[in-house]
């Protein structure tokens, strides 16, 4: 009979102490971030960045797989 009397309190208890349960969990597995990447955001115009140079990578990477793509088109036709 006890058993029947605990079991609302029991289902009014659960999502609270799942939520915290997923709360306290999550803080532990949570990888953090290195200072050096928050302490100065990225700017493609900063001087001193490499930003700019991702850039002009990226760019060049995307000219050049264009480039393929028209290539095999045209070696298809």
């Amino acid at each position: 009979m006890i058993v029947y009397r605990a079991v609302p309190y029991l289902l009014l208890a659960a999502p609270p102490a799942i939520f915290l349960l997923t709360v306290m969990l999550g803080s532990c597995t949570v990888a953090r971030t290195p200072e050096v990447a928050t302490g100065r955001a990225l700017s493609y115009s900063d001087l001193d960045g490499r930003a700019g140079e991702a850039l002009a990578s990226e760019l060049d990477r995307r000219a050049a797989r264009e480039d393929l793509q028209r290539i095999v088109k045209d070696v298809r036709r």
